[in-house]
């Protein structure tokens, strides 16, 4: 075994990686992104006590074929508690960086990301694989011994599981074995850690605690094989007519209605309120097609070819799910830019559709995704979104605000045109995506029983 080590460790020294980058996102501020000198064939979310001790971790990574990103704890610590939130579980956050980043590096399909953590970034990972949902993440790795959770604030989530019910909560709680994981989690440990790691783990079903001496090639080859692992377990690539297009199956598990739903997403691609939302109908028997806004505008596109790929998705998947009927929602950029699809459509798809639903509708809409947009509301070359909304069935569309959301348009719009509703939360609808989906339902009158 050490000779297999050797040898992946000298192939990788021999291999060229491309340079690093700083970016930022959201919570994750100048962050260290190293690329791989060819097309990247996984990514790894490296949490730990700055990011230069990381530097030759992320260099071997690369040489291997992942997209690192290099996250610095204590910066990160930093984020959240600045945040007027009074809580944090960075779960979702983790999970829209890595779809931005590898929207950012233009890969061509989405895969979970393995999650490395050493330091406080291993109790960080710890908690994402005992608490996140199955296949949000490929795995996770802990470097080292498991410290306690710190957050910058009192964790959200796992209360009487991953750590101790306390009231009020701490902002700094010591981590609890859970008995099961969702997310397979390894724990690579020197002679000095093992021990502990083993009594800790030991019970533990989904976790593997393993020795190392070298710190390098043994996460090499861990990362390697749970992404390899995940990839096996991805949904099939959709249908042959749609193939080119970034999109997401979210296939029905309750009782059969006879719509289905084409959801284009947020800017940060899909994630987070956006497949919640979906998972929210498909449980009320809608399944739903994602739309990944983030994939599909890093390219510019245009109002007439965003109608005619819609168009393509909607005909696909009707005869595909056999549902005469189709629901048409967007979350932000994903609402902004549907009204100027939706009139551009042929005559008969447009007849199928049963609603409109735009969620979180801003003023200007952008056909092309720039770095920039995340930062800068700025884009020269924006339409204005009002007058596409105007030319929607007023019958038919539905529009969703979130209190104190400043960019809300629907409001605004002179009376009778489009039926408004609000609910608390802002932009995110304060995370509620199961009431998220059944006002979308009562409203539009889709579900069993209802009257349209």
């Amino acid at each position: 075994m050490r000779r297999l080590w050797t040898c992946v460790c000298a192939l990788l020294i021999a291999m060229p990686v491309a340079a690093q980058e700083r970016v930022s996102h959201g919570f994750f501020q100048d962050i260290a992104v190293t690329r791989p000198a060819k097309a990247a064939t996984h990514t790894v979310l490296l949490l730990g006590a700055g990011d230069k001790p990381a530097v030759a971790q992320a260099q071997a990574l690369a040489r291997d074929g992942a997209l690192v990103a290099a996250i610095d704890v204590a910066r990160l610590q930093a984020a959240f508690a600045k945040d007027t939130g009074p809580c944090a579980f960075p779960d979702g956050d983790l999970e829209n960086l890595s779809h931005w980043l590898q929207g950012y590096a233009r890969l061509p399909d989405y895969r979970p990301p393995v999650l490395v953590g050493q330091g406080g970034g291993a109790a960080i990972v710890y908690a994402m694989a005992a608490q996140a949902d199955r296949g949000v993440f490929a795995g996770v790795i802990t470097l080292g011994p498991l410290s306690t959770l710190a957050l910058g604030k009192p964790p959200c989530k796992g209360a009487g599981t991953l750590f101790a019910a306390q009231t009020p909560l701490p902002k700094v709680v010591t981590l609890q074995a859970v008995p099961a994981l969702q997310t397979p989690w390894l724990a690579l440990g020197d002679a000095r850690a093992l021990p502990a790691l083993q009594a800790f783990a030991g019970g533990t079903s989904g976790a593997a605690v393993r020795g190392h001496g070298d710190a390098i090639a043994p996460l090499v080859a861990a990362v390697r094989a749970l992404a390899t692992a995940s990839a096996r377990t991805q949904p099939a690539p959709p249908p042959a007519d749609v193939r080119d297009l970034p999109l997401v199956e979210v296939p029905a598990t309750g009782a059969a209605q006879p719509v289905f739903a084409v959801l284009l997403s947020g800017d940060g691609g899909w994630a987070g309120l956006d497949a919640e939302v979906a998972g929210a109908l498909a449980a009320r028997g809608i399944p739903v097609v994602g739309f990944d806004s983030l994939r599909y505008f890093w390219s510019a596109r245009t109002p007439d070819g965003l109608a005619g790929d819609l168009d393509r998705v909607v005909r696909t998947y009707a005869a595909r799910w056999q549902r005469p009927r189709v629901l048409l929602i967007g979350y932000s950029q994903g609402a902004d830019v549907l009204p100027f699809a939706v009139n551009r459509l042929p005559a008969a798809t447009r007849a199928t559709v049963a609603h409109t639903v735009l969620m979180g509708l801003g003023k200007r809409a952008s056909f092309e995704f720039h770095v920039g947009n995340w930062i800068s509301a700025g884009d020269d070359d924006a339409l204005e979104i009002a007058p596409e909304v105007l030319r929607l069935s007023a019958d038919h569309t539905l529009c969703i605000e979130g209190e104190g959301d400043s960019d809300a348009t629907c409001a605004r719009l002179p009376p009778g045109h489009v039926t408004v509703r609000t609910l608390p939360g802002g932009h995110h609808f304060g995370g509620d995506y199961a009431a998220l989906a059944d006002l979308i339902l009562r409203s539009t009158g889709e579900v069993a029983g209802a009257a349209r």
